[in-house]
């Protein structure tokens, strides 16, 4: 008797305990990306206390706008690139590109071609092992002559300790459940724990999702190449510039912009205008002969 007494309130605590335990799952947040299980360099992470919960997917940890060099021992880190090539030819540089992506155990991610020679164009989207980074980019800029690079990395190290954390004790708290759930002697304690089972292991679930963007995102860096023919034209987004001669810059561009768009409703405008013009003049004259017409009659008559 005194064990199926107990048994409801060992339920209610572990449902209470499910609470505070989903509320700071929830704090983690999603993480974005393509997915990747390793450190930047292949190494084993460093398993120090995190300092502080994960942050925003792929926002957490430091970002650098610098071109990393090479993976740093003990970290994991998360490598992002663009760069814009010009070649002679877009097919054979696409192909040649292709040939140098498998070489480093990488693949594709995605790719779209345009052939009009005045237009020719190839965007590849690169995944490599984080380890060929540096070396990869200049590979790349060596199949002609490069236009554009801007390159970034972040240090998720204390998000992943962290997600290692919780994973490890929702797992725990999952077998916990389980073994209380094995052991229920009535209906109602079998449906409870069954739902608080259910709940807990999607929470792992969730984690461990997460866990396996961040790794797949280091142990693999991502590079968008752009190759360009000769005669292609070639539009960079231009980092702001916070200074005060980068505000005059940004918003004498900004006024001429407007000027150019003023000027082309303007012109746009203009054949309307005209042709309303010409009915409202016909009407207007219409109007003023008709009023000078009875001061003219009756001038007349007054001198007859």
């Amino acid at each position: 008797m005194k064990k199926h007494l107990l048994l409801p309130l060992v339920i209610g605590m572990i449902v209470l305990t499910g609470c505070s335990s989903n509320s700071e799952n929830g704090a983690t947040a999603d993480t974005a990306g393509v997915p990747l299980p390793a450190t930047a360099g292949g190494e084993g992470k460093q398993q120090s206390a995190p300092e502080a919960p994960a942050k925003e997917a792929l926002g957490y940890g430091s970002t650098a706008t610098s071109a990393p060099t090479a993976p740093v021992e003990g970290r994991s880190l998360i490598y992002r690139a663009d760069i814009v090539v010009r070649v002679d030819d877009v097919r054979k540089a696409a192909d040649t590109l292709s040939g140098m992506i498998t070489t480093a155990g990488g693949f594709v991610a995605a790719e779209k071609r345009v052939d009009d020679p005045r237009q020719a164009q190839a965007q590849i989207t690169v995944r490599i092992p984080s380890k060929e980074f540096a070396s990869f980019m200049e590979r790349i800029a060596g199949l002609g002559k490069e236009q554009h690079r801007s390159s970034n990395v972040e240090d998720v190290t204390e998000a992943i300790v962290d997600l290692d954390t919780r994973i490890a004790a929702q797992r725990a708290s999952v077998e916990s459940v389980r073994r209380m759930f094995e052991r229920a002697a009535t209906l109602q304690d079998v449906v409870l724990l069954e739902k608080e089972l259910s709940q807990r292991q999607a929470d792992l679930a969730s984690l461990e999702a997460k866990k396996r963007r961040l790794d797949d995102l280091v142990a693999l860096s991502t590079i968008a190449v752009t190759l360009a023919g000769p005669n292609t034209e070639i539009t960079v987004e231009e980092e702001p510039d916070p200074t005060f001669l980068g505000g005059l810059k940004a918003g004498w561009k900004a006024f001429v912009s407007s000027v150019q768009t003023g000027s082309a409703i303007l012109g746009f405008l203009l054949p309307f205008l005209a042709a309303l013009a010409i009915p409202v003049l016909i009407v207007v004259g219409t109007v003023r002969y008709r009023r000078k017409r009875p001061e003219v009659t009756t001038s007349e008559a007054t001198t007859s």
